[in-house]
């Protein structure tokens, strides 16, 4: 009975928990950020530590993406980054069916030099709904976004983002954590 009793508790604290976590975009902003420290090389640039921040939130009825960069190179005023094209997914879900958030690409974002600081993004603004939600992540035309029906039923229930997906324009993918 006593294992009984432990094995309740854990399921409970892990429901419990996993919900608090969990954050709606259409009732209030969710930002974070996530990191892949291990090094990279993309072509002929040498990225050693490669952070991307996301803010999700809604204006005028509509859900609004913005996304960031910032990046340790190799040498500290290396800009080699801002020459690279790529794609950045947040991977998003309470379950176990894959779904991302386009969340831009190297022509959205503004890469600052390598010294850990951060770009911009200009032209952060609302998303059309039936170019929010994807099942699957890529290069832009390789991409199937959800129907506007079915992107606003995700972003209007809770959910976390897992991971960020960066894929560069060769097809080569890298998740931060």
């Amino acid at each position: 009975m006593n294992r009984f009793l432990k094995l309740i508790v854990m399921i409970a604290f892990a429901a419990i928990s996993h919900a608090s976590f969990a954050q709606n975009p259409s009732i209030s902003t969710v930002e974070g950020s996530k990191t892949f420290g291990s090094g990279i090389n993309l072509d002929s640039c040498r990225i050693n530590i490669l952070t991307v921040g996301y803010k999700l939130g809604m204006a005028n009825s509509q859900p609004t993406v913005y996304s960031n960069i910032k990046w340790k190179g190799k040498d500290i005023n290396s800009t080699c980054l801002g020459n690279e094209k790529f794609e950045i997914f947040l991977s998003i879900g309470n379950d176990t069916t894959a779904k991302y958030i386009y969340a831009g690409s190297s022509g959205a974002v503004v890469v600052g030099a390598g010294n850990y600081e951060w770009g911009n993004h200009p032209y952060s603004a609302t998303v059309s709904w039936d170019r929010l939600i994807t099942r699957n992540f890529g290069i832009s035309n390789a991409i199937h976004f959800a129907s506007a029906e079915e992107a606003r039923a995700i972003w209007n229930h809770s959910f976390i983002v897992k991971t960020v997906k960066l894929v560069t324009e060769k097809g080569r993918v890298f998740i931060l954590k």
